[in-house]
């Protein structure tokens, strides 16, 4: 492998990371999803759900973190090409937020699934 395409690698990963902190440092909504998703973990590492369990929890974690880093960027390069009011925009942003919420119930479904047989 060509030192280049090292470079190339490594400049993409470290992109990648700076997005990551970017969006927990300046987009609250993603801050909370990262805060609710180790408030998870720990009440999950608590209850000490199996191998499973912790598979769909992951999961869920992933797919709204993921969705909300999608949404925050949706939003962002909406306001920045249109300045003002416009119904299609509107349309995106709420199309945007519906992925996140779709996958937030996913979460909460996995969350009381898990917790519905643990203590029924």
């Amino acid at each position: 492998m060509s030192k280049r395409i090292i470079k190339r690698t490594y400049d993409k990963f470290a992109s990648a990371f700076e997005g990551v902190y970017a969006g927990v440092r300046y987009d609250r909504s993603i801050l909370v999803q990262v805060f609710l998703a180790g408030i998870s973990v720990i009440f999950f590492a608590i209850i000490k759900i199996n191998v499973i369990e912790w598979l769909f929890v992951t999961s869920a974690i992933f797919v709204v973190l993921i969705t909300e880093f999608l949404n925050s960027a949706i939003e962002d390069i909406c306001d920045l090409l249109i300045q003002e009011y416009h119904l299609h925009v509107k349309e995106i942003k709420d199309i945007a937020a519906a992925a996140v919420l779709i996958a937030a119930l996913y979460a909460i479904a996995v969350a009381l699934i898990i917790l519905i047989g643990r203590f029924l």
